[in-house]
């Protein structure tokens, strides 16, 4: 195996991306709309959380919130879903382009971006 071969594959290159500070080298997946959508309500649903469950632990918390995510995204119109559907599409692009230019471009010989 050539170590000068780009692509994910390639034990030298995983190497020098650990040695270069990138912590995973993982293809990012695709986040469902939910999750999408539950990034800009996360004030509104921890207020729901406190308000139906007041003392709950943090793990308990974090159940509580998948909950109520899912039950106030559950309420939003077809339209709404679909184009928050549209939005976690666009939002895997922009990550799966940079994740590939990142694995199988050069790597920066730039300090600052070796200190990551």
């Amino acid at each position: 195996m050539d170590p000068k071969e780009s692509g994910a594959h390639n034990p030298y290159r995983i190497l020098l991306l650990k040695l270069a500070g990138m912590t995973s080298t993982t293809k990012p997946r695709l986040r469902t709309a939910c999750n999408t959508w539950r990034k800009t309500e996360r004030k509104a649903i921890n207020e729901k959380v406190k308000q139906r469950w007041g003392g709950l632990t943090r793990e308990q918390q974090a159940a509580a919130r998948e909950r109520v995510a899912k039950e106030m995204f559950a309420k939003l119109s077809d339209v709404e879903k679909e184009g928050w559907k549209q939005q976690a599409e666009e939002d895997h692009v922009e990550r799966l382009a940079k994740w590939t230019q990142i694995v199988e471009g050069e790597l920066s010989q730039n300090n600052a971006d070796r200190q990551r």
